[in-house]
């Protein structure tokens, strides 16, 4: 309890003890353990701490240890948490897909369930005591249930041996169950039916699915899994950016890279799209499988679209082979003040706006709630093309290259192109929605710069969007300029009251993002606490994929997936904000070796 208010943060709130399940060298099939190291098998590994025995199972980064089963012997609701044996880092080093693994990953997945979810611990900076610390996993009915235990392993090179297949280590310690009573097990399910806590949104761009290299719908459900039972509201997924698609497209280009050479820039942009590929051979559509694993589990589920991705740099060349939009169309690319041509499609052109509303109605096809534009990925999408030149030389009777480029008539006159874009954008969706006889509308939403004066810069004038009913969803990606996305957002309320002012009172949604990606579990809150204290309903969290830092199992993620209870977040701060971190447990034994023993160096 904080205050008068029951906190449901990971198990805590229920009143049962614990109990610990440390003999995992009881799981099955006995002949997928082995006490030694052993490619394709899980070692038990004996350990102690100051309050447990028992034995766990690990793996590491070349094991591809199969799953296995644990039989739970137990009946009724409990909450389920897994100890695992955690990883430590360098301060500094980050983990990054296919390329260096500081996370121990964890599969894990009831009797009676068809996904797995995934469950995440980020390497801890280097520390002298090795720890165990508790991934939060559910709140479920056990009766008559097992749990299967499984290593995060995908394919990097054809073949059986050492070196075809890698692993995220996975270091298992417990199985930690809370029981809950009768009385505890009837909140929990009017919880889940509370509708007024669900304003949390959520973006994932889709990569992180594919970089395991999946080969079946059940590897990208993981990917929307551990969205259920939180206070996410909607899934923000990305379909593509320019003339790239992450569906079977009829007017763009499908992202299985086929053409392309085998010389990535990054290991997992290879299996990404080697996996893409091993799907659609499947007839597997990574989009519509995340769509209906969202709408299984209560989400609503919106088409993202990086609108400038038409081309890129020459570290990312992986998306420009082949024949693209960009260049197929030169007639159609930017213009900078010196009269150049710069490596983007401007929205100036109809041609072009016509091309990018064409993809967002067909992403319509697969019934989606919405479609979402991504402003906050590469800008500008209008600079100095002819029409704009000429139009505003005819309208002020001056070259507006020759103008301070922050002038405001120069900046209010571009901006009225991109309103145009969303009122073309609006028109599709209305159109798209009668179409399919929804009875609701499909919703608009957009990832924006931080301030309205950056907005305005980069044509998007914001005001207008919402006076004119074009925008039904505004998130504000930073408060910093430049998209910055590294420091702490929103510490001064005064950034984000220009965007609470111009959507009051409106039917527009304001969900301002949180930043950077990896906070702690308490800056997280106190940052939720002021955005709601400052006006704001909603909140918006960029990536927060599975695989990405923010999803932690064992802090920020238990954090986020109740952010949206706003008297849990009220009542903690009353109460002087108490540490929010799990559980850690040092151990003192393991295997043969006494802990306490040190050997420096």
């Amino acid at each position: 309890m904080i205050g008068d208010v029951k906190e449901h943060l990971a198990d805590r709130g229920f009143t049962a003890e614990p109990i610990y399940l440390t003999d995992l060298d009881r799981s099955v099939p006995s002949v997928a353990l082995s006490k030694v190291p052993k490619p394709g098998h899980w070692r038990t590994l004996r350990y102690q701490t100051d309050t447990l025995s028992g034995t766990m199972l690990v793996a590491g980064p070349e094991t591809a240890a199969p799953e296995v089963m644990y039989p739970l012997k137990v009946s009724g609701w409990h909450a389920v948490s897994i100890g695992v044996w955690g990883d430590h880092i360098t301060p500094g080093t980050t983990r990054w897909y296919g390329e260096m693994r500081t996370f121990v990953e964890v599969l894990a997945r009831l009797s009676g369930d068809d996904t797995r979810t995934l469950l995440t611990l980020p390497g801890q900076e280097w520390r002298l005591e090795e720890q165990i610390r508790e991934l939060f996993w559910k709140v479920a009915d056990l009766t008559d249930q097992e749990v299967e235990l499984g290593q995060v392993t995908w394919r990097i090179a054809p073949g059986d041996g050492i070196g075809t297949l890698q692993s995220a280590g996975a270091r298992i310690a417990y199985i930690k169950l809370v029981p809950l009573s009768t009385d505890e097990v009837k909140e929990l399910r009017a919880d889940r039916q509370q509708t007024d806590t669900r304003r949390v949104f959520v973006h994932n761009d889709a990569g992180g699915p594919l970089y395991y290299r999946p080969t079946t719908a059940e590897q990208v459900r993981r990917h929307v899994e551990h969205y259920r039972d939180s206070d996410m509201a909607r899934l923000y997924w990305e379909a593509g950016g320019g003339d790239s698609l992450g569906y079977p497209s009829k007017i763009g280009r499908f992202r299985t890279v086929d053409d392309v050479s085998q010389d990535f820039e990054r290991v997992q942009q290879r299996l990404g799209s080697e996996g893409q590929r091993i799907l659609r051979d499947k007839g597997v559509e990574p989009f519509q499988v995340a769509l209906e694993h969202a709408r299984q589990i209560g989400i609503e589920f919106h088409a993202a679209y990086r609108v400038a991705g038409f081309h890129y740099p020459p570290q990312h060349d992986h998306f420009n082979e082949g024949p693209t939009f960009y260049k197929s169309h030169p007639e159609l690319r930017g213009v900078d003040r010196n009269g150049a041509s710069t490596p983007r499609i401007s929205y100036a052109y109809p041609e072009a706006r016509a091309f990018v509303v064409s993809l967002l109605r067909e992403m319509t096809e697969f019934r989606i709630d919405g479609i979402c534009l991504l402003y906050n990925r590469r800008p500008p999408l209008l600079e100095y093309e002819p029409s704009l030149v000429e139009g505003f030389r005819g309208e002020y009777g001056e070259d507006p290259r020759q103008i301070d480029e922050h002038d405001p008539r120069w900046l209010l006159y571009r901006a009225r192109t991109l309103t145009q874009f969303m009122r073309e954008v609006r028109e599709a969706m209305d159109e798209a929605g009668l179409a399919q006889d929804r009875g609701k509308r499909l919703e608009v939403s957009a990832v924006v710069m931080g301030s309205l004066e950056e907005n305005l810069f980069h044509a998007i004038d914001l005001k207008a969007w919402v006076e004119e009913g074009l925008i039904d969803t505004i998130m504000p990606y930073s408060s910093f300029e430049d998209l910055e996305s590294m420091e702490e957002a929103w510490t001064d309320p005064a950034d984000i009251a220009p965007f609470v002012s111009i959507t009051k009172g409106t039917a527009c949604k304001l969900a301002p993002n949180i930043m950077p990606r990896q906070l702690s579990p308490e800056a997280i809150r106190k940052r939720a606490a002021a955005l709601y204290d400052a006006g704001v309903d909603h909140i918006f969290l960029w990536d927060a994929d599975v695989l990405q830092p923010r999803s932690n199992s064992a802090g920020s993620w238990n954090v986020f997936r109740r952010l949206g209870h706003r008297e849990e977040i009220t009542a903690w701060h009353n109460a002087g904000e108490p540490g929010l971190d799990t559980p850690t447990m040092a151990i003192r034994n393991l295997g043969d070796w006494d802990m306490s023993y040190r050997t420096p160096g």
